[in-house]
C-alpha cells in the first residue's frame, strides 16, 4: 500500500515540512527533491516556496534591545550644548554686526536727506521772499494803473467839455 498523498496546492508550509524531512537547510535542497518528498506540486510553484524559505533563513534575526535607551553621557551632552550654544553666539553676533551696518548706513543716509531738506527749506523761504516781494509790486504797480486810469478819466471828461464849449463858440456853418 502506498502512503495517501493529500491533495489540492502546494503551500509554503508543505514545502517547510519536506525540507526538514530532507535536513532543514532550503539552501541545500531544491524543487525536484521537495516534488519527491511531497508526491505531487509543480517546479515553479515549489521553487518559490523554497526561495521564500531561503530569505528567512538569510534574514537576521532581531535582537530585541532595551526597552529603554541608556541615559546620554553627560560628557557628551556638555560637548554637544557647548558646540550648540557657541554657534548660537556667533549666528547672533553675525546678526547683530549686520543690523548695526544697516542702522549705519541708514543713518548716513538720513543725514543727507536731512541736509537736502534743510537746503530746500531755505529755497522755499528765498523763494516765498520773491515772491511776497513780486506781488507787492504787481500791487504797486496795479494801484498806480488804476490813479493813471482816473486820472485820464477825469482828463478825458475835461477834454469833452472843452469840446463842447468850443462847439458852442464856432458858428453852425464851420462845424458842417
Amino acid at each position: 500500500m502506498e502512503p495517501e498523498v493529500p491533495l489540492g496546492r502546494v503551500t509554503l508550509e508543505d514545502v517547510r515540512g519536506a525540507v526538514e524531512q530532507l535536513g532543514g537547510d532550503p539552501s541545500r535542497t531544491n524543487a525536484a527533491k521537495v516534488r519527491e518528498v511531497l508526491g505531487r506540486g509543480g517546479y515553479t510553484t515549489i521553487q518559490k516556496h523554497l526561495e521564500a524559505l531561503r530569505v528567512e533563513q538569510a534574514a537576521p534575526e532581531a535582537e530585541e534591545g532595551p526597552e529603554t535607551a541608556p541615559e546620554a553621557p553627560k560628557e557628551l551632552v556638555q560637548r554637544i550644548w557647548a558646540a550648540a550654544w557657541a554657534e548660537a553666539a556667533r549666528r547672533q553676533g553675525k546678526a547683530l554686526t549686520e543690523a548695526l551696518q544697516k542702522v549705519f548706513k541708514l543713518e548716513e543716509r538720513l543725514g543727507v536727506a536731512l541736509d537736502d531738506l534743510e537746503g530746500l527749506a531755505e529755497d522755499l523761504d528765498r523763494l516765498e521772499g520773491e515772491r511776497d516781494a513780486a506781488v507787492a509790486r504787481a500791487e504797486a504797480a496795479e494801484k498806480a494803473l488804476e490813479e493813471e486810469r482816473q486820472a485820464m478819466v477825469g482828463e478825458r471828461a475835461a477834454l469833452t467839455a472843452m469840446v463842447e464849449q468850443l462847439r458852442t463858440l464856432l458858428p453852425p456853418a464851420a462845424l458842417g
